[in-house]
């Protein structure tokens, strides 16, 4: 009788246990489920207001939070086409949705997109969405082209585009703003623009001219334009302890050098990169008209001592430890030589610039521009107006220099080209202004 008692309260005690786990459980699911109904968080739907402006072809990248599910779909004149539906269980999620309305049956004018989400029985969004469709690209013509430019050149066209909201020219995926000059009639304008050829790009490289609208749409022109190879020299530089520590020291700005050599590569590597990307950031602040006229002036009684495109390779204890190329000119005269402007414009840049040393830059407008570097004095500031043959400065030895010169670059949206044909009034008359021959 005893044993049969303990077996029955071992039983009853299990049963207890059991039903109080049951009860647990089922209490936990409740109220995951209440807190799913009742306290979930609201959805939340990002970048829908991409769908605003729908042109030919358009990629809409939405993130969604707290959704539940969610139901996309876009109308016009009666007719609901579905672009979304999906459940995503409450988890963050993106959604990729690339929208042809064309395919879609859709024709160009107004529509709207609807947004509909839920996370839970009474959290919902709701979104309607005013679109434009707009399936039509601008048009694009080509009014002047060059025939050929050379690997480290420039370029210039002359293009007429009608309901383009930008057109530019580009090259090996780099984009050069053209700028509107005249309008014309039924909203067709002319722009004029200049672009670089760097002196490394890429034989068979095509140009092209590209405009495009406020939805989108793209027109492309590709440029039946010879780009031709240029060779350039290649020199040796031996380089000593006390050049390194004389101009590492103040660039670096340290007292002492330790180790000459990776302070030498950081200067020549790491602050030329940081000068080449600043002169980029300068040239996006440019006048959209022309300031210049004729032919650029070089330095009064220079000598060339330096051409655009060399390639130098530093020698340190008989081995190479860095490489740079040279993209300008290096113009030596007599010390502190008075530095004049090579033509008009507007001093963008006037001050420190690493490598350059004491450096100015004056733009011409339109994404052309003039570079002055190592000057020992400056005379100039920013926002000031020039005129050609101004005095700006003196030359000097500042930055990444072994001696008193100026280094002389011409800038085309930021890209150093050669100064060489700025300098020749009959390439600029053939290849640029017609006018500006003077």
């Amino acid at each position: 009788m005893l044993m049969n008692s303990c077996k029955k309260h071992e039983g009853n005690g299990f049963s207890r246990v059991a039903t109080a786990f049951v009860l647990f459980f089922v209490v936990l699911v409740t109220g995951f489920f209440a807190y799913r109904l009742f306290f979930a968080a609201a959805p939340l739907i990002n970048g829908t207001e991409a769908f605003s402006s729908l042109p030919a072809e358009k990629t809409v990248t939405l993130v969604g939070k707290n959704i539940g599910s969610v139901e996309i779909s876009i109308n016009q004149g009666g007719r609901v086409i579905e672009l979304l539906k999906d459940a995503a269980g409450g988890k963050e999620k993106t959604y990729t949705i690339k929208v042809r309305p064309k395919e879609l049956g859709l024709s160009d004018g107004g529509a709207s997109v609807v947004v509909f989400a839920e996370a839970g029985m009474f959290k919902k969004l709701k979104q309607d969405v005013n679109v434009v469709i707009d399936t039509t690209p601008p048009s694009l013509e080509a009014l002047k082209t060059p025939e050929t430019v050379n690997q480290g050149g420039a370029g210039f066209a002359v293009l007429r585009a009608k309901k383009a909201g930008s057109v530019f020219v580009e090259l090996e995926g780099e984009m050069y703003p053209a700028f509107p000059v005249t309008a014309g009639t039924e909203g067709a304008a002319d722009y004029y623009v200049f672009f670089p050829v760097p002196f490394n790009v890429k034989e068979g490289s095509v140009l092209h001219a590209v405009a495009m609208d406020a939805a989108g749409n793209r027109n492309v022109l590709s440029f039946h334009t010879s780009i031709k190879t240029t060779p350039y020299r290649s020199s040796d530089i031996t380089i000593e302890d006390t050049f390194i520590k004389t101009v590492a020291s103040s660039l670096l700005n340290e007292t002492g050098i330790s180790d000459p050599e990776a302070a030498f590569k950081k200067v020549n590597e790491e602050l030329r990169a940081n000068a080449l990307a600043k002169l980029k950031d300068i040239a996006k602040q440019t006048e959209p008209k022309r300031l210049w006229d004729g032919a650029f002036l070089q330095m009064k009684n220079s000598k060339v001592m330096a051409v655009y495109g060399d390639k130098r390779a530093y020698l340190y204890k008989g081995r190479t430890i860095s490489r740079s190329v040279h993209l300008g000119y290096d113009l030596a005269s007599n010390a502190h030589a008075p530095v004049e402007a090579a033509n008009s414009g507007l001093v963008r840049f006037a001050g420190d610039l690493g490598i350059y040393g004491n450096a100015v830059i004056i733009d011409h407008g339109m994404g052309l521009m003039s570079l002055y570097g190592h000057m020992s004095v400056i005379n100039v500031s920013e926002g000031q107006k020039v005129g050609k043959g101004d005095i700006i400065g003196k030359s000097g030895s500042t930055g990444l220099a072994g001696g008193d010169h100026l280094h002389f670059g011409i800038l085309i949206h930021g890209h150093e080209v050669s100064p060489l044909f700025w300098w020749d009034r009959h390439w600029i008359s053939v290849n640029v202004f017609d006018e500006a021959a003077g």
